[in-house]
């Protein structure tokens, strides 16, 4: 059976539906979700208490005698399709203004406006919801989809919308018994190109069904029962299933297996408030330990309304997040009983509650009609979260402050936060001092001397940003093991700088081997070679260098290198601009020796410095000024990788799954971080005035005035299998607290704790005041030296926490605050033994007796550095 003539729109639809879909920050399964079932709860029927939805899975065979997947999403207890036909031209001349009625127009037209609603359902969110799982055999992307709807006063309808990829409509539609032949009909002909195994009975229950054939084959097991669909209704729609409002089911044609979409555990049989609302929220414990608080008629902002919020936390419940954005381990926001977005446990609320009860925390708020409305308008238009800027975000901004108040005023109930121990005693500002010295003194390149600069005279760099690559080949390609008398070859050294005008004068190049005693020895010096070139906002040179033998006796001629003893040395290039090293970059070289094996935990690693470019060494971002991203990788493996990052900074995607090429890195070898994505964003404050535009930097308005955001990195394989992740805090208008930006993490002294113990949010180093080693070393009268008495034993501890605040996040593949750390233009001697000291150490994680080694080596190192540095 075949149908009748198709409508072109003005639209490109297939990349239309991408683009909206690919929008969903959680995916398009959440869109496929969240999009129907408000639509038809958008729908409901008067006098129809519950809106009923059916997901069916059906399996049928093509034309061509292959399997397919047809999806049918059916809604009863709604009006179903009603209303005219709308055409382009009548829509035009309304000035694209329908009626409330009109809902088979709305699902039909594009770009829209209801009569007394907003526009957020004109944006064709619920129809691209499901052309997007639909993949219409063919060497070109296509989409299609069908829909039915039986209405009240008995007419059925059957229309189409085809993206070819150009947008067409069936006009007009199918009615009556034409419709249900159609519908039943085992080879649908459409237009003479293709057919569609339909075989469905027609409706029979007043409302609509959507048709999506050809389902992508990659989403069938995620649309069974159990599947990921049915996580995301749950997430989304919970409460609507709470209050009798909404009935879902997932049904699988073909096993017979269905699932009733239900409350989540920890909501089932909530206490419900009688009597008058109390001020003070009310608490509830059960027998399982599961503790919670419910608030009723809570104003905030103006004269806006919470008109319940509950929270609760049981040690019982386990992590139960789809994707990296919070779900449920937070405070949900729901809007019409329907989940919007989540305020997380660690993202939003990590500084109120511990990081071992953030898994069990669980909250949901929703608000009076008035406040629901205002809400919508600052809605995204994929109903995935609010948006907190401009005038519309004042009740956003209002309501976080309100919810941050309450969570705190939970965190007090719930014993999490209280004043500060009795056993508690301020450290010593001399302490604090010696503390703050070491970790500037790693931290900080101001704390470095500097090697050769006139009194008073600042050198041009620090106003630079330097970069250095070496590259080599070695006699193994999995290796860095060289014997006597074999060639480093095509040493390869590129160098570069920006911006170029920064540069006063010129650069010169060092080659040096530096042996396993840490000694330097000059190869070659390129003097005054790297300079700014005309027109060019970026200072680039490249040196191709050759061949360089490894001998174990004198080197006679050029290209030739003295090693007399095995061990593990460097070939290190060097930039040096007035006296000073600026940057440099080395290669490991085990003569004569076997490099250890690459880690077997975490050996790739993901890094990300998010710098102010504006005003340098100030953290806090301020309104205007421009924020600088990079994301780096580090393979530590042999072998190439092919990988997918995933990146976000607060509500914008930097990289949904962009693929990432890592070069493999000999065994011994230090891994070349690969730079990955760099992007500079100005930051603007959404009630201040725009400031002056940066040339080629793209202008972001955030969601407050202030506020503590996050970069989130996340690289995947081919089969999106977590490898490696990476978070970075950026400041916005906000000092980071003691440590402005310098230090990581402050000091302080307790009672009945061990020597020394940095805190799980790496923020507080603690050491013991009643240890006896501390108590028995004098207190200094005068500080001539960085290392006495009891000042000795506070650097002692600074290095270990600074050690374990730089590593504990490798764990997670997280080489953002080891980065702080490893630096190679740090000089040469000591400096040299601390960055082998800090690879030692991601190589050995797998041996506790040689991680143990290796650790209190750094630390022996760090403080002989800090006391040359600082006596």
């Amino acid at each position: 059976m075949s149908i009748g003539q198709f409508t072109n729109t003005s639209s490109h639809m297939v990349q239309e539906v991408i683009n909206i879909i690919d929008g969903y920050k959680m995916g398009a399964l959440r869109a496929l979700a969240q999009e129907p079932v408000q639509n038809a709860l958008d729908a409901v029927r008067r006098g129809c208490k519950t809106v009923e939805v059916e997901y069916r899975l059906l399996r049928r065979v093509s034309d061509s005698g292959e399997s397919c997947f047809l999806l049918t999403v059916t809604d009863s207890g709604t009006t179903g399709l009603r209303g005219p036909l709308v055409n382009a031209q009548e829509l035009q001349q309304r000035n694209y203004q329908l009626k409330p009625e009109e809902n088979w127009a709305a699902f039909e037209a594009q770009g829209y406006t209801k009569e007394n609603e907003d526009a957020l359902g004109s944006r064709g969110q619920g129809k691209s919801a499901f052309l997007y799982h639909s993949h219409v055999p063919g060497d070109t992307r296509r989409m299609l989809m069908l829909y039915d709807s039986l209405l009240e006063d008995g007419e059925y309808r059957l229309g189409m919308r085809f993206a070819r990829p150009v947008d067409q409509v069936m006009a007009p539609p199918l009615y009556g018994e034409e419709a249900r032949q159609a519908i039943r009909s085992a080879d649908y002909s459409i237009d003479g190109d293709m057919t569609v195994p339909l075989g469905l009975e027609p409706l029979r229950d007043i409302g609509t069904r959507i048709i999506v054939p050809y389902l992508d084959h990659d989403v069938v097991d995620a649309i069974r029962p159990g599947g990921e669909l049915a996580s995301w209704l749950e997430r989304c729609w919970w409460r609507a299933i709470q209050l009798g409002r909404l009935s879902i089911r997932v049904v699988d044609d073909t096993s017979g297996e269905r699932e009733e979409i239900a409350v989540p555990s920890w909501w089932q049989g909530m206490p419900r408030i009688k009597g008058k609302p109390s001020k003070k929220g009310r608490w509830f414990d059960s027998h399982n330990g599961r503790r919670s608080c419910e608030w009723r008629d809570l104003p905030f902002g103006d004269e806006h309304r919470i008109r319940r919020l509950v929270m609760l936390h049981s040690d019982t419940l386990e992590a139960d997040e789809l994707s990296n954005e919070p779900e449920w381990a937070g405070i949900q926001l729901l809007r019409g009983s329907q989940w919007i977005e989540t305020r997380g446990a660690r993202q939003d609320y990590g500084d109120l509650v511990p990081r071992d009860k953030r898994t069990g925390f669980r909250g949901y708020v929703e608000f009076d009609k008035s406040t629901d409305s205002m809400l919508r308008a600052a809605e995204y238009s994929q109903h995935d979260g609010f948006d907190a800027r401009g005038k519309k975000g004042e009740i956003v901004r209002a309501l976080r402050r309100k919810l941050d108040e309450i969570v705190r005023e939970f965190s007090d109930g719930m014993g999490w936060e209280s004043s500060p121990s009795r056993d508690s005693q301020q450290a010593t500002r001399r302490e604090k001092t010696t503390h703050a010295r070491l970790l500037e003194t790693f931290l900080s390149p101001k704390a470095r001397k500097a090697n050769s600069l006139k009194p008073g005279e600042a050198p041009d760099s620090d106003k630079l940003l330097w970069d250095c690559r070496l590259d080599l080949e070695y006699p193994d390609p999995k290796s860095a093991r060289f014997d006597w008398g074999q060639s480093i070859s095509r040493v390869y050294v590129e160098v570069g700088a920006e911006p170029s005008e920064a540069l006063n004068g010129s650069a010169d190049l060092i080659l040096e081997w530096v042996d396993d005693a840490g000694k330097a020895q000059e190869l070659r010096r390129f003097q005054e070679a790297i300079t700014r070139q005309w027109n060019t906002d970026r200072v680039y040179r490249q040196f191709e260098l050759g061949d360089w033998q490894v001998l174990r006796g004198r080197a006679r001629r050029e290209q030739q290198i003295e090693c007399p003893a095995p061990g593990q040395c460097r070939l290190r290039a060097v930039v040096e601009h007035r006296g000073e090293r600026v940057k440099s970059a080395a290669r490991a070289v085990y003569v004569e020796c076997e490099p250890p094996p690459p880690p077997e935990q975490r050996p790739v690693t993901l890094s990300i410095s998010a710098k102010n470019v504006s005003v340098k060494n100030q953290k806090r971002i301020d309104h205007g000024q421009v924020l600088m991203i990079h994301i780096s990788a580090r393979n530590r493996r042999p072998d190439a990788d092919t990988l997918y990052l995933r990146a976000t900074f607060a509500d914008e995607v930097l990289a949904r799954h962009e693929q990432v090429e890592l070069s493999g890195t000999p065994a011994g070898d230090t891994p070349y971080k690969h730079p990955i994505l760099t992007i500079k964003r100005q930051l603007l404050d959404p009630l201040q005035s725009a400031p002056s535009k940066v040339d080629d930097v793209q202008s972001m308005i955030m969601d407050d005035s202030s506020g503590i955001y996050h970069v989130r990195a996340e690289l995947v394989d081919k089969h999106g299998e977590f490898v490696a992740a990476a978070s970075e805090r950026v400041y916005f208008q906000r000092d980071p607290g003691k440590a402005v930006n310098k230090m990581p993490f402050d000091i302080e002294q307790k009672a009945q704790i061990p020597m020394w113990e940095l805190n799980e949010d790496l923020t507080i180093l603690s050491y013991c005041g009643e240890h006896p080693l501390y108590k028995e070393l004098p207190y200094p009268q005068r500080q001539h030296r960085s290392l006495h008495g009891r000042l000795a034993f506070i650097a002692e501890i600074s290095a270990n926490g600074l050690l374990e605040w730089a590593l504990r996040p490798k764990e997670h593949g997280d080489d953002s605050h080891y980065d702080h750390l490893y630096d190679e233009g740090r000089g040469d001697g000591m400096w040299d033994a601390f960055n082998r000291g800090l690879e030692n150490l991601s190589q050995t994680a797998e041996s506790p007796i040689r991680f143990s080694k290796a650790w209190r080596e750094t630390v022996a190192i760090m403080l002989s550095i800090f006391a040359q540095e600082n006596d």
